[in-house]
């Protein structure tokens, strides 16, 4: 057996005793193999305050397999907190800061092995990037999901609500009435958003167990897991099974397709190419939209569907869906059951796994193919991402076209344009924006603004009758995994960087074509131009464009403005 790292660091490092000795560590302790139990536990949100008895149960799986636990912490910020704000600025650069804290704690103590405990936005792509860095033996424990709340309300509705109060159009009081319950546990919100959808790409890239995914977290069956991943991850330090063997291109392309399987975020969108990444493996966004054009959406889940995610896992979770896509997936992947994808399903097949998670629809009277439709008769025909390319995005912009009304699939409007969410927002609350119009928010990509969400315009435009099916939104900054409605973000290269979204202007024609992978300026004011004609028109207006100063001078987003890369390539700390 090879010697395990703990144990050769401990003949170099002859203080490192002594200290672990002042821990109250035994002498026996020493010598086992050492598990760094990291997580993003603390009080940002609902995501992570219910992690300190998985720590726990973690813990204890590790003692009792024989090893000596390590906890850790890094806690991440809520997407949903930070919105509306300047702090959202700081949500996707903390994906790399949360990993880069995760390295420093696997590497720079003498670990052997990690159980990294994560379920949000941020934190699940944070982790797996590290687990991808560091490539010690390691298992991801997802954070599981909320219970749903009375009359089946998600906290992104409140957006919708808020914006309506602002207007005088809704009493206040109704608002407050669903803040009270729109979050009833602790657990990821209810909807198939970026940190659902993260727990669903842990599992399906094999570095969570199966049917991990998703767990309801009040569920005592979550801690019954917890401690088992704490045993698991001692057989796969014992039989040096690390992410390098895992992570393979075939195990990204099935992240892909369970992505496209459960109509996941665009966020999906910036980490899988960043993980990847880390695996030296090359994954591109044009690797979602080819997958997405053959795999259809199964999964009937919130936002664009109509169950929350908590009746995914009741239908079978993960490993349903992954039987009914079976033909589309590479069976043959290693997991950290130490196991095959294919063996797994399986074994899981032959187990009471689904006897126990069904049971709960029953309780409820759904049908689970309500929930997982079965491969003959999907959700959707395709998965539910679109790649676009056009003079407006060159280097490429990503539309989740499965939750865009039919009749914008292909559409032309004038641009309004706005260079900052804020204002953005304030033209939509006072009704400026007319139907019809795309509303063009630039100067919110990485290196302009840290690439926040524009999920406070997406949102108000999706609960007005009136635009949301006329109205579409083009940004270079993000959208929330919750996000519906005809909204094209990711546009690359951002305006900052003299992307040609920062040459349009008031009035100009936006043609948004799905069907044919499409963004462009196609004319201005009410006129249509050749495509001579506009090259000449976006050549003209750069000889006049300035790029404008930093908006952030200090601190870490001024550090990500000098060196973020482009969403097209994850939007990572170079």
């Amino acid at each position: 057996m090879t010697e395990l790292r703990s144990q050769r660091l401990r003949r170099v490092n002859h203080q490192g005793d002594a200290l672990r000795l002042g821990m109250n560590w035994t002498e026996e302790d020493l010598a086992k193999p050492q598990i760094l139990v990291d997580s993003a536990y603390g009080m940002g949100h609902p995501g992570t305050f219910h992690f300190r008895p998985l720590i726990e149960e973690v813990s204890n799986g590790v003692f009792e397999a024989g090893g000596k636990p390590g906890v850790f912490y890094a806690s991440d910020i809520c997407d949903g907190v930070a919105q509306a704000h300047r702090g959202m600025s700081y949500s996707l650069v903390s994906r790399d800061v949360q990993a880069a804290m995760v390295e420093i704690h696997a590497l720079g103590h003498p670990h052997d092995g990690m159980v990294l405990i994560s379920g949000n936005d941020k934190s699940v792509p944070a982790h797996l990037i590290a687990i991808a860095r560091c490539d010690l033996p390691a298992i991801h424990l997802p954070g599981g999901t909320q219970m749903n709340a009375p009359n089946y309300v998600t906290s992104d509705q409140l957006w919708g609500m808020g914006a309506a109060v602002e207007r005088g159009e809704l009493p206040h009081a109704d608002l407050e009435l669903h803040q009270k319950g729109a979050c009833p546990t602790c657990g990821a919100c209810q909807f198939m958003g970026s940190a659902s959808t993260g727990q669903v790409l842990s599992e399906a890239l094999g570095l969570a167990l199966p049917g991990t995914a998703l767990i309801p977290s009040p569920l005592t069956r979550h801690l019954r897991v917890a401690r088992y991943t704490g045993k698991q991850i001692l057989e796969l330090v014992a039989r040096d099974i690390r992410p390098s063997k895992i992570l393979t291109r075939e195990a990204f392309e099935n992240a892909i397709t369970l992505h496209a399987a459960v109509g996941g975020s665009t966020n999906s969108l910036l980490h899988l190419p960043a993980i990847a990444r880390e695996a030296g493996v090359d994954v591109t966004i044009d690797d979602f939209d080819r997958i997405h054009r053959r795999v259809p959406v199964l999964a009937n889940a919130k936002t664009t569907g109509r169950y929350p995610v908590e009746y995914l896992w009741y239908a079978g979770g993960v490993p349903a869906v992954m039987l009914e896509i079976r033909e589309f997936l590479h069976l043959d992947c290693l997991t950290v059951t130490g196991k095959t994808l294919g063996e797994n399903l399986d074994e899981i097949e032959k187990s009471t796994f689904f006897f126990e998670t069904r049971g709960y629809l029953a309780n409820v009277q759904v049908d689970r193919h309500e929930i997982i439709r079965p491969r003959e008769d999907p959700f959707g025909p395709e998965g539910g991402v679109a790649v676009l390319r056009g003079n407006l995005a060159p280097g490429g912009a990503v539309i989740k076209h499965f939750s865009v009304p039919k009749e914008m699939h292909v559409h032309v409007g004038p641009a309004r344009v706005f260079d900052t969410e804020d204002r953005a927002v304030e033209a939509l609350i006072n009704r400026e924006v007319k139907p019809g119009d795309v509303a063009v928010i630039r100067y919110e990509g990485p290196k302009a603004n840290g690439m926040p969400e524009m999920y406070y315009a997406t949102a108000i435009i999706a609960a007005s009758k009136e635009l949301s099916a006329t109205c579409a939104v083009v940004t270079d900054g993000r959208y929330s995994g919750a996000a519906k409605g005809p909204a094209v973000g990711h546009v690359t290269p951002e305006a900052l960087d003299g992307g040609p979204i920062g040459l349009v202007e008031e009035g100009d024609l936006i043609e948004i074509n799905v069907p044919e992978r499409r963004l462009a300026l196609v004319g201005t004011n009410g006129r249509h131009l050749t495509e001579e004609q506009t090259a000449h028109l976006l050549e003209e207006r750069r000889s006049r464009w300035e790029r404008p100063k930093p908006r952030h001078a200090r601190g870490i987003l001024s550090l990500y403005s000098r060196v973020a890369a482009s969403p097209s390539d994850g939007a990572y700390l170079a």
